[in-house]
């Protein structure tokens, strides 16, 4: 355990491009690999680094958050002081909606919790993200140089508008450029930073008066126009945010590459915790065909799986084949459906003989509780 942090993780307004996948949930709750949701690899991350209280920031749509995290038992983080708390969205008179303008913004509603926090240094970051990052390793370099602000950055790039951190020959980055939308000088940024307390909260009260809400626009770059500097710890293991079903779709078939596999579920390393959920084993008929597939306790195969990802308790009757398809919780395929990269979200039904084809590029989505 380090008794020095303090980990906050803000599950903030969910990408538009994220589609049916957050209709009724927030991004930070979409479920991933057969059993997690996305909250799991941030958490975890703050866990294994020793961080035993965790503040989550939540915006609205967040009923399945409070049902995933419930008391924090499942990371060790049920305690009668400290441990795990959930923050919901209404701190602010301007936020009555559930909704929040920038980071900055949801951390002011929240700013008599983050002045209560006992310990010297937070752990900012977001839950949009999959991966297994080793935040031990980041938390020993902000230790050890003593830097107001340290950030979590990788090589590389993604297609989305991202920032990046132009590091100096002395490990510290003074430039950071804005919403780059491919590649680029410097490192990507994680949206993971460790931050001095006391520093965290000059930067809150900075947008505060001045009426800014930006995590990145507003208070980083005020912080290095007045001659800041942000230590870099950089991961270049597996890690990739999710912000459109095309991220969901390609991160997901991205476990049966078993490099990838490895790095985000190394079988000596860091684990993933996520809710306890007790199942029978999954049953498989005497016709049953699974290949390349991941599949979740409590189903029930009677057809074809061919590089599948089912959740608990899926449903799959004979003369049903599917292909490159995301099956989530309680969901049934009735005999003889065809399904060709799908993602069919939770309790949805998939009536006999329905023929369902996406594309790699464009995969189908069916919403939650669908007939489809």
């Amino acid at each position: 355990m380090r008794n020095d942090l303090h980990g906050i993780i803000y599950t903030l307004s969910s990408e538009p491009a994220l589609r049916e996948l957050v209709e009724h949930r927030n991004s930070a709750s979409i479920p991933f690999g057969g059993r997690y949701r996305l909250i799991d690899f941030a958490l975890s991350a703050m866990v294994n680094a020793g961080v035993r209280d965790v503040g989550v920031i939540m915006e609205k749509d967040y009923q399945s958050l409070l049902d995933h995290l419930s008391n924090g038992a499942d990371w060790g983080l049920a305690r009668r002081t400290g441990g795990l708390r959930l923050l919901p969205p209404f701190g602010l008179k301007e936020a009555h909606s559930g909704n929040f303008n920038g980071c900055m913004e949801a951390l002011r509603s929240v700013s008599s919790y983050i002045r209560d926090i006992p310990q010297e240094n937070v752990v900012l970051c977001a839950a949009d993200w999959v991966g297994n990052i080793d935040l031990g390793k980041a938390v020993d370099v902000h230790m050890r140089t003593g830097a107001d602000i340290t950030a979590v950055c990788s090589e590389g790039y993604g297609p989305f508008p991202h920032h990046r951190l132009v590091p100096d020959g002395d490990g510290y980055a003074r430039t950071l450029l804005f919403s780059e939308g491919g590649p680029g000088p410097g490192l990507f940024s994680r949206e993971i930073y460790i931050l001095k307390r006391d520093f965290l909260l000059e930067l809150m009260d900075y947008c505060s008066d001045a009426v800014h809400n930006h995590f990145h626009r507003d208070a980083l770059a005020h912080y290095l126009a007045g001659g800041g500097k942000i230590a870099v710890y950089e991961h270049n293991q597996y890690a990739r945010r999710i912000t459109s079903v095309r991220d969901y779709y390609d991160a997901s078939l991205e476990l049966f590459q078993p490099k990838m596999l490895a790095e985000l579920f190394p079988s000596d390393g860091l684990p993933i915790r996520t809710k306890e959920r007790a199942e029978v084993s999954t049953y498989y008929g005497e016709q049953a065909k699974v290949s390349g597939s991941l599949v979740a306790d409590g189903c029930y195969i009677e057809g074809e799986l061919e590089n599948c990802i089912l959740f608990r308790g899926v449903h799959v009757a004979k003369g049903a084949k599917l292909k490159n398809c995301i099956i989530m919780q309680d969901t049934v395929i009735q005999a003889d459906a065809k399904l060709n990269s799908v993602i069919a979200d939770k309790d949805c039904v998939i009536t006999e003989g329905c023929f369902l084809s996406g594309t790699d590029r464009l995969p189908i989505v069916v919403p939650k509780g669908e007939t489809v």
